[in-house]
């Protein structure tokens, strides 16, 4: 099956989750991801694996498809055989604080004098510029220092790390945009991606302060718009229901039993309906506490008024859409797990589907065929490599 990256080499130095979950989507679609990881314990989801051998499915769900090998870039030899490698790299992505590469001497201007054509990406909490530039992050931090997590009112930790499987859309995208434009220049770029700044553009909240009145003197909550919630049911089960326009609006009012509603001044129109919305919340829960939610769908959807399940975690991995999309992927076995669900690929494409194909690597796996057969080290250069930790 022909897929969209094929011949592409990526180098992938990044650990946890945003830069593996970018690398992944290029995985699937051919681009040969090597895995660049520390000898012994490797990167740092794999030591949670080690000592929680049921997290091993998470370590594939971010690194299928890709290729494992070890090597100790703190060591002069080592950043000499990074330095080997990128002379038959597209990519290299890491997602180190900014000035470790710089440190180890193998940073993008280094590494750019060696091949040109080099595509760098690199993602951080706060960027490789300003006066946050050197400072750790993680998702919380990135969320929080965005204004994501006052906006999502969230009490305690995020539910999903949201920076960080995002960073790794953004990066994937900013990947094959940087290829697509070496296809016409020649030319490789270094590619700067700040989770903050990812975070902040999607701030909707806090941007419409400075230019929506209603914005600027009310606090902006998730229930702002009005009719657009998720509502408890008669079997102990939730529903997410939306009417936005006025027909939905109209046929909503009598579906629920209260068609004088729509002829109540205060919820004339949508913007007098955001000064109710507690109101229109409190009738809405009166009907929907009467039925369950299965019958709740079926009646709304008869009125083609948008809803759903709110579908519990057991619940998702076997539902019927995602499993018709092929993002149900149960192929895989690991020990001590008895059931593990791998996501399928997102995109579908007509003529390059993309699979998942492979498990993520084990530490090393691939250290004979890129050392050996790519760089050409014979089976004693490479045993010496690993006697002294190198690799």
């Amino acid at each position: 099956m022909p897929r969209i990256l094929e011949g592409v080499r990526i180098l992938d130095l990044s650990q946890f989750i945003s830069g593996p979950w970018g690398s992944k989507f290029l995985a699937d679609q051919g681009a040969e991801v090597i895995k660049v990881e520390p000898p012994g314990f490797g990167e740092a989801m794999r030591m949670f694996v080690f000592f929680e051998k049921q997290i091993a499915p998470l370590f594939t769900i971010v690194n299928r498809n890709k290729k494992s090998i070890t090597l100790n870039l703190r060591t002069e030899k080592g950043q000499q055989i990074l330095k080997e490698l990128v002379k038959s790299t597209d990519v290299l992505l890491e997602n180190f604080t900014p000035g470790i590469m710089e440190k180890w001497g193998i940073d993008y201007k280094v590494l750019k004098e060696i091949n040109p054509r080099l595509i760098y990406a690199t993602i951080s909490g706060f960027g490789q510029t300003g006066p946050l530039k050197h400072k750790t992050a993680f998702d919380i931090i990135a969320q929080a220092t965005s204004g994501i997590l006052a906006a999502t009112d969230t009490d305690g930790p995020p539910g999903i790390p949201f920076s960080d499987y995002s960073a790794g859309h953004v990066i994937a995208l900013g990947i094959v945009e940087a290829l697509y434009w070496r296809e016409k220049s020649g030319k490789g770029q270094f590619i700067d991606l700040s989770m903050q700044d990812m975070m902040y553009s999607i701030n909707i909240r806090a941007q419409a302060r400075e230019f929506i009145d209603m914005a600027k003197n009310r606090e902006m909550t998730q229930r702002m718009l009005p009719t657009y919630n998720q509502y408890p049911t008669k079997d102990g089960l939730r529903v997410a229901i939306v009417s936005l326009t006025e027909k939905q609006f109209k046929r909503l009012m009598h579906v629920v039993g209260r068609p004088e509603l729509t002829r109540d001044r205060r919820l004339k129109n949508p913007v007098k309906r955001m000064d109710n919305v507690d109101f229109l919340d409190e009738i809405m829960e009166a009907w929907t506490t009467t039925e369950n939610r299965d019958d709740i769908i079926r009646i709304l959807e008869a009125q083609r008024i948008p809803c759903g399940p709110v579908l519990t975690i057991d619940e998702v991995h076997d539902n019927a859409q995602l499993k018709s999309r092929g993002m149900i992927i149960r192929k895989f076995k690991f020990k001590d797990v008895e059931r593990a669900t791998i996501p399928g690929p997102v995109l579908k494409f007509s003529e390059t589907p993309g699979e998942v194909v492979t498990k993520g690597p084990d530490l090393g796996q691939h250290n004979q065929e890129i050392y050996g057969k790519l760089l050409k080290y014979s089976p004693e250069e490479i045993q010496e490599l690993k006697k002294k930790g190198i690799i």
